[in-house]
């Protein structure tokens, strides 16, 4: 069930979710033209841009994983939630922070396991851009960052209540 209340974060919480909502957003309009430049290159002018569909490709991916923790975020990722609407709501608060603290810890899991994938790729550059991989295999350790926080403090809310000063 989507959590649609309005949520109080830590200032450093606030400021990297804005940060993440406006790269989606800048990101997003770039894809946009470039891909529309694209089709007007390649059929009005006869000359594609060889390197559009890249760009967009690597758009997209960022906006993926960004977008992953900001759904997160906003409590609007799918799930089946049938059996646990039938528990009583202590039981249902504690398998919220069950679960909460399992997103941080694959979180954590797949930030570790990204650093030997983004140090393969220091070197091997981009083919139609020339841009180092690292750069696009970067959206794997900044997403999931952002995802342990969420989780993280999804947790110390439900664990020490929402009273804590927001700093």
């Amino acid at each position: 069930m989507p959590r649609l209340e309005a949520r109080q974060h830590t200032v450093v919480l606030s400021l990297l979710l804005a940060v993440a909502k406006a790269s989606v957003i800048a990101v997003s309009v770039l894809m946009v033209v470039v891909t529309l430049s694209q089709v007007v290159f390649r059929y009005v002018l006869a000359a594609p841009l060889p390197w559009s569909e890249e760009l967009a490709r690597y758009c997209f991916v960022w906006i993926v994983f960004l977008g992953g923790a900001i759904g997160l975020e906003r409590g609007i990722h799918l799930g089946v939630d049938i059996f646990v609407n039938f528990l009583p709501p202590k039981l249902r608060a504690s398998l919220d922070v069950l679960t909460n603290a399992l997103i941080g810890c694959f979180a954590v899991t797949i930030i570790y396991a990204s650093f030997p994938v983004i140090s393969m790729n220091l070197l091997q550059r981009s083919p139609a851009m020339g841009v180092q991989m690292s750069w696009i295999y970067a959206a794997i350790p900044t997403s999931m960052a952002l995802i342990f926080f969420i989780s993280i403090e999804q947790v110390a809310k439900a664990l020490f209540g929402s009273a804590r000063p927001h700093v």
